[in-house]
């Protein structure tokens, strides 16, 4: 194995905190800069001012040997971070593959975010084509790969994330006045955006409520891109008649989220596309039960640890009702949860895997 230093280019559209994908390069760029490498961030936008960020039409420029190193991160329509894949004279690349959302949840809500995803789908024969190490967050995402490139072959890699953060920080209680009074509180922690399905938790949510629990609460924690579409959950609220009973927090902080997910009895997650799914493993690792529908990465990640259920209200609130009053099988599935975020999904393990495929990269 190569164990010199290595002047490494991260190739993603926008770096910023709280952003799954961001989290991640972020992650692999303060290991790669413990090892001795030199890492900078090519980009098209960032908020990280601290961070050593170049444009990405210059990376021609500044990349140019071969005994480079190349990781694009590819989640979305990106045209000159595959360009830099295939035609950078790099010896060594590598692509982390984080999904791309099929575009078709944002038909009519939103055409740029559309286009974007229509275009990030297209470009995924081309990253397959060249000689990158691909490296997915799940194996879902590598088997959604393959249908665009049959036989194509990839490395499950988890994401680094802010969890490990989530577990140390001391939680904001001052975010949950009046949500810790011994009344049930289902948790729903993601975008309001489509393929969230949003709509599902809160139809769930309303037969849970008819049918074991009217005390109980939502809390929607996420932020909201698509004010129009959030708009419309709002008025799905009122005309469910559940609107006084849904508490929506947006954005929050990581102390704040901690006391949400310690206040709150379970986690809901309703998503029809992930393609990893972080809210999973921080209810894990917090030991907070969860019921999902298995689409997509769900089942990849939470594996024996969530309880699943169909896609459909009434199902979902019988799960609800079987997680919370059963308790034994409760404890069994946290202490599951716990282990498998110990084991698997901890940035420690992840580092362990990351270090290890990237030192077969450095050394091809």
């Amino acid at each position: 194995m190569n164990t010199k230093p290595n002047r490494v280019g991260l190739i993603i559209p926008t770096l910023t905190n709280g952003d799954a994908v961001g989290n991640d390069a972020l992650g692999m760029a303060e290991i790669l800069r413990q090892r001795g490498d030199t890492v900078t961030f090519f980009v098209t936008t960032t908020t990280l001012d601290e961070e050593d960020t170049q444009d990405i039409d210059d990376i021609a420029e500044i990349m140019n040997r071969p005994d480079d190193v190349l990781i694009y991160h590819h989640s979305i329509g990106f045209e000159r971070g595959v360009k830099a894949i295939e035609r950078l004279p790099a010896k060594r690349k590598a692509v982390k593959y984080h999904n791309v959302t099929p575009p078709e949840f944002f038909k009519g809500i939103n055409y740029e975010v559309q286009k974007a995803c229509a275009v990030g789908i297209a470009e995924l024969p081309r990253l397959a084509r060249t000689s990158a190490h691909i490296w997915t967050d799940s194996v879902y995402n590598g088997e959604h790969l393959q249908k665009y490139a049959p036989g194509r072959a990839f490395t499950e890699l988890p994401p680094f994330h802010q969890a490990d953060e989530l577990l140390s920080v001391e939680p904001d209680y001052r975010a949950v006045s009046g949500l810790d009074d011994w009344g049930t509180n289902i948790l729903f922690v993601g975008r309001v955006a489509p393929n969230k399905n949003v709509p599902l938790a809160a139809e769930a949510f309303a037969r849970y409520s008819e049918r074991f629990d009217r005390r109980a609460r939502l809390i929607i924690v996420g932020d909201m891109p698509l004010p129009k579409y959030a708009d419309a959950v709002k008025e799905q609220l009122k005309d469910l008649g559940i609107a006084d009973r849904v508490f929506i927090a947006g954005k929050v902080s990581t102390a704040q989220l901690k006391a949400l997910y310690l206040t709150s009895d379970v986690l809901l997650m309703t998503s029809l596309h992930e393609g990893f799914c972080v809210p999973l493993i921080e209810a894990m690792g917090l030991r907070v039960p969860v019921v999902a529908v298995p689409n997509t990465a769900i089942p990849y990640t939470g594996g024996e640890a969530v309880r699943y259920a169909r896609a459909d209200a009434d199902d979902l609130a019988t799960a609800i009702d079987a997680v919370l009053t059963d308790e034994a099988a409760r404890e069994r599935a946290m202490n599951v949860g716990r282990e498998r975020y110990l084991t698997r999904f901890s940035n420690a393990a992840i580092r362990e895997k990351f270090t290890r495929l990237y030192g077969e990269l450095v050394g091809a």
